[in-house]
């Protein structure tokens, strides 16, 4: 049973069956689910209160290693089945969607923080900072990449 209707060279753009769509709905939100959990429990755990997720340094740092290491696994993996994503599209949609996620909730995090704790002049060479990493890491991996965009 296959729950692909068409494969695409963008992973993205492939289209799914019904069931197919469920099923990737269904892995990213348990991904999600457990993303979130594992977060709060290790801030929990390992964290000195107050657990704030915008507010406590340590929370943010807890919760940046966490998600750096999700995203270096979710881009591992992708580079390691170059040749066989249209094959493995219902399982890396998830994956990629939940990486963004966390990544943004990271940066929604580290932002609010630094506006709240630091100077103006600071907020903004943190900002440049980290634009710069991601705008290199966006470069760095189209270039490892072809992106067929129609």
């Amino acid at each position: 049973m296959s729950f692909i209707l068409e494969e695409n060279n963008n992973v993205f753009k492939t289209k799914f069956t019904t069931a197919g769509g469920f099923i990737v709905t269904f892995l990213g939100l348990a991904l999600l689910a457990l993303a979130e959990r594992i977060l709060y429990d290790a801030a929990r755990l390992l964290v000195a209160p107050p657990l704030d997720y915008f507010d406590n340094l340590q929370v943010i740092a807890m919760h940046a290693a966490i998600i750096v290491l999700f995203l270096v696994i979710a881009l591992f993996v992708n580079i390691a089945i170059t040749g066989y994503k249209q094959k493995y599209a219902i399982a890396l949609v998830p994956y990629y969607v939940v990486s963004i996620f966390l990544s943004c909730q990271l940066l929604l995090q580290v932002s609010i923080y630094f506006y709240n704790h630091h100077t103006t002049v600071q907020f903004y060479v943190v900002m440049l900072a980290l634009i710069a990493v991601c705008t290199y890491g966006i470069y760095f991996i189209q270039k490892r990449q072809v992106i067929v965009i129609e």
